[in-house]
Protein backbone atom coordinates (compact mmCIF):
# COMPACT_ATOMS: atom_id res chain seq x y z
CA UNK A 1 0.00 0.00 0.00
CA UNK A 2 2.86 2.42 1.09
CA UNK A 3 4.48 1.71 -2.61
CA UNK A 4 1.16 2.39 -4.22
CA UNK A 5 0.60 5.64 -2.00
CA UNK A 6 3.93 7.14 -3.05
CA UNK A 7 3.81 6.50 -6.63
CA UNK A 8 0.56 8.45 -5.93
CA UNK A 9 2.54 11.14 -4.19
CA UNK A 10 5.02 11.40 -6.77
CA UNK A 11 2.19 11.24 -9.95
CA UNK A 12 0.51 13.93 -8.12
CA UNK A 13 3.60 16.65 -7.79
CA UNK A 14 4.63 15.51 -10.84
CA UNK A 15 1.14 17.04 -11.87
CA UNK A 16 1.31 19.75 -9.26
CA UNK A 17 4.32 20.99 -11.14
CA UNK A 18 2.81 20.93 -14.33
CA UNK A 19 0.02 22.77 -13.99
CA UNK A 20 2.10 25.46 -11.49
CA UNK A 21 4.92 25.73 -14.57
CA UNK A 22 1.62 26.17 -16.93
CA UNK A 23 0.40 28.84 -14.79
CA UNK A 24 3.42 30.51 -14.30
CA UNK A 25 3.90 30.99 -17.73
CA UNK A 26 1.07 31.89 -18.90
CA UNK A 27 1.10 34.75 -16.21
CA UNK A 28 4.74 35.86 -17.28
CA UNK A 29 3.70 35.82 -20.77
CA UNK A 30 1.00 38.19 -19.69
CA UNK A 31 3.27 40.67 -18.72
CA UNK A 32 6.20 40.21 -21.22
CA UNK A 33 3.08 40.63 -23.85
CA UNK A 34 1.76 44.14 -21.84
CA UNK A 35 5.25 45.27 -21.69
CA UNK A 36 5.56 45.24 -25.34
CA UNK A 37 2.40 46.59 -25.82
CA UNK A 38 3.47 49.79 -23.90
CA UNK A 39 6.75 49.63 -25.59
CA UNK A 40 5.20 50.10 -28.76
CA UNK A 41 3.02 52.94 -28.04
CA UNK A 42 6.41 54.61 -26.99
CA UNK A 43 7.90 54.25 -30.11
CA UNK A 44 4.64 55.23 -31.79
CA UNK A 45 4.74 57.91 -29.71
CA UNK A 46 8.55 59.24 -30.64
CA UNK A 47 7.75 58.70 -34.24
CA UNK A 48 4.98 60.82 -34.63
CA UNK A 49 7.51 63.44 -32.38
CA UNK A 50 10.10 62.94 -34.64
CA UNK A 51 7.36 63.55 -37.67
CA UNK A 52 6.53 67.32 -36.21
CA UNK A 53 10.66 68.14 -35.67
CA UNK A 54 11.32 66.92 -39.26
CA UNK A 55 8.09 69.22 -40.16
CA UNK A 56 9.52 72.19 -38.26
CA UNK A 57 12.84 71.60 -39.74
CA UNK A 58 11.32 71.68 -42.74
CA UNK A 59 9.36 74.93 -42.20
CA UNK A 60 12.49 76.54 -40.51
CA UNK A 61 14.93 75.94 -43.63
CA UNK A 62 12.23 77.50 -46.07
CA UNK A 63 12.19 80.48 -43.34
CA UNK A 64 15.48 80.34 -43.55
CA UNK A 65 15.79 80.37 -47.16
CA UNK A 66 13.48 83.09 -47.58
CA UNK A 67 15.21 85.42 -45.34
CA UNK A 68 18.57 85.24 -46.60
CA UNK A 69 17.73 85.99 -50.10
CA UNK A 70 20.07 88.18 -51.49
CA UNK A 71 17.65 90.58 -53.01
CA UNK A 72 15.99 90.97 -49.43
CA UNK A 73 19.22 91.59 -47.60
CA UNK A 74 20.35 93.97 -49.95
CA UNK A 75 16.95 96.17 -49.24
CA UNK A 76 17.27 95.42 -46.17
CA UNK A 77 21.30 96.78 -45.84
CA UNK A 78 20.41 99.84 -47.68
CA UNK A 79 17.70 100.73 -45.52
CA UNK A 80 19.35 99.87 -42.09
CA UNK A 81 23.14 100.02 -42.40
CA UNK A 82 23.54 103.13 -44.06
CA UNK A 83 27.60 102.59 -44.53
CA UNK A 84 27.59 102.99 -40.04
CA UNK A 85 31.29 101.01 -39.80
CA UNK A 86 29.88 97.54 -38.78
CA UNK A 87 29.26 96.84 -42.23
CA UNK A 88 28.68 98.33 -45.54
CA UNK A 89 25.75 98.25 -48.03
CA UNK A 90 28.04 97.79 -50.95
CA UNK A 91 29.50 94.63 -49.62
CA UNK A 92 26.20 92.30 -49.99
CA UNK A 93 27.15 91.11 -53.40
CA UNK A 94 24.23 89.80 -55.91
CA UNK A 95 23.47 86.28 -56.80
CA UNK A 96 24.97 86.88 -60.41
CA UNK A 97 28.07 87.81 -58.66
CA UNK A 98 28.34 84.59 -56.34
CA UNK A 99 27.62 82.65 -58.74
CA UNK A 100 30.54 84.21 -60.98
CA UNK A 101 32.99 83.65 -57.97
CA UNK A 102 31.34 81.02 -55.97
CA UNK A 103 30.63 78.14 -59.16
CA UNK A 104 31.67 75.12 -57.80
CA UNK A 105 31.00 73.56 -61.55
CA UNK A 106 33.46 75.62 -63.63
CA UNK A 107 36.65 74.44 -65.19
CA UNK A 108 40.30 74.99 -64.29
CA UNK A 109 40.28 77.77 -66.96
CA UNK A 110 36.75 79.17 -65.67
CA UNK A 111 38.60 78.96 -62.35
CA UNK A 112 41.86 81.14 -63.91
CA UNK A 113 39.38 83.52 -65.17
CA UNK A 114 37.42 84.59 -62.15
CA UNK A 115 40.98 84.91 -60.28
CA UNK A 116 42.35 87.00 -63.16
CA UNK A 117 38.96 89.16 -62.53
CA UNK A 118 39.17 88.98 -58.91
CA UNK A 119 42.54 90.23 -58.64
CA UNK A 120 41.78 93.56 -61.23
CA UNK A 121 38.81 94.27 -59.05
CA UNK A 122 41.15 94.29 -55.81
CA UNK A 123 43.61 96.36 -57.79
Amino acid sequence: MKEIWSSLNKFYFANFVAVLSIIFSIVFMFFVQFKVEKLQDIIAQNRVSISDYEDQIRLLEVEWVYLTRPERLRQISTRFLKNNGYALASQIKGEDEIERFYNANYSVEEAQENEELAQEQNI
